[in-house]
């Protein structure tokens, strides 16, 4: 019973995270041309950015509550009713003639698409704690097969019938996925009347882990690391677009590329890598491979080396992002005491929400100044993460032994 309720918590996460790689590749250029026509007072760069900030800072905010409410309520009520909200904001999103719609359902969908917490929270209360590790990463994988799929079905749908076609198509999925979790996926949390925490005791563990040796600098290097990536996602689609022609389905490929480059990583290799190279040098090879796969996204002046370029981009980014999550998670494990491994990986996932919220405005008030300045920017900031690393290595105790760490 446990494993299949795992199978469909795995395609219901599967499901919900497809409909959000499916608009990669069309939300930012989608974003700017509608600011464009719907004459808004400020840069229509500023508004790639603040559409991918909104649905961003709408999931930093709720995730916890829903987590905390899936405590008193159920698990079961909270993940249904979010699938059906996100598809709400699919279909709106469908139908969005103007800047201000389309910003109304992202902002519907992030609070649809706020339910990760819940979801973990289910998989623990079906899970022994020796195993929970292991069943938590069908999230990530969740993440990383959606954003295999969704850029290349949704760089399709656009080409085949523009955005109707996109937004009814995500919006049937949620549908899909909310038929399947109501079939298959029974009430989790029978101790409903056990301690209840609170949402902002997230909030309250982001704040407290800045004072903590060696897990402080491991949270700033993945903020950093999430924000410089996020700028990346956000607008690498409006630079291959505007400076080199590409158009949606194009688009879609690339992102769908670096999807199965990532999976390659992630499934066949991190496991060699730790095994050869140990955390702390996983930690410091991925900051530069990550800096410069970013920076030289832009270099090319034309489509003459422009596949050629990205291959190698592609190449580092999926290598470098496999060697910096899996060490920073494995880290932040080890230097986290037992009894807090949920606390402390629940703030590191906010965290990261938050730094998706930065990196996208950030990437587009340098964009609206320079097409290459926010890659050439990210990648800096990662490439200087180096020197973070190098020194928080030296800290390091041994990476097969568990230690605790307390605030200074």
């Amino acid at each position: 019973m446990k494993d299949k309720r795992i199978a469909t918590l795995f395609l219901t996460i599967f499901i919900d995270l497809l409909g959000f790689g499916i608009i990669i590749p069309i939300l930012p250029n989608l974003a700017k041309s509608m600011a464009i026509a719907s004459h808004l007072s400020f840069n229509p760069d500023y508004a790639v950015g603040i559409t991918a900030a909104a649905f961003s800072i709408i999931q930093f905010l709720f995730a916890p509550l829903f987590g905390s409410l899936s405590d008193r309520i159920g698990r079961r009520p909270i993940i249904l009713g979010s699938i059906l909200v996100n598809a709400i904001g699919y279909y709106i999103f469908g139908f969005a003639g103007n800047f201000m719609i389309l910003l109304v359902s992202r902002i519907i969908s992030g609070f649809g698409s706020a339910n990760i917490s819940a979801a973990q929270a289910y998989i623990a209360d079906i899970t022994e704690p020796a195993d929970r590790a292991k069943k938590m990463g069908i999230i990530g994988a969740s993440f990383g097969l959606g954003f295999v799929f969704g850029p290349p079905i949704g760089g399709l749908l656009f080409s085949k019938g523009g955005l109707f076609y996109v937004g009814t198509f995500t919006a049937a999925l949620c549908v899909f996925n909310f038929i399947l979790a109501f079939l298959f996926l029974p009430e989790s949390n029978t101790n409903r009347s056990g301690h209840r925490r609170k949402a902002s005791d997230t909030f309250k563990g982001m704040f407290q882990v800045w004072n903590m040796e060696v897990i402080g600098e491991l949270f700033l290097i993945n903020f950093i690391y999430i924000m410089a990536f996020s700028m990346m996602q956000v607008n690498g689609s409006v630079l291959w677009k505007e400076k080199y022609g590409l158009n949606e389905m194009q688009v879609g490929k690339i992102f769908g590329v670096i999807g199965i480059a990532g999976a390659i990583v992630q499934g066949l290799l991190i496991g060699v890598f730790s095994k050869k190279l140990g955390l702390k040098k996983m930690l410091l090879l991925g900051c530069p491979m990550v800096g410069i796969g970013l920076a030289i996204i832009p270099l090319p002046p034309n489509l003459d080396w422009f596949y050629v370029n990205q291959g190698i981009a592609i190449l580092l980014l999926s290598v470098g992002n496999g060697l910096l999550m899996t060490s920073i998670n494995a880290l932040v494990s080890i230097n986290t005491p037992p009894q807090a491994q949920g606390t402390m990986l629940g703030s590191l996932q906010s965290l990261s929400s938050l730094s998706r919220v930065v990196g996208p405005l950030f990437a587009s008030y340098l964009y609206a100044n320079s097409k290459e300045l926010p890659f050439v920017v990210a990648g800096s900031l990662v490439c200087g993460l180096f020197f973070l690393a190098l020194k928080l290595s030296k800290k390091l105790k041994a990476e097969n032994t568990s230690h605790s760490v307390v605030p200074k």
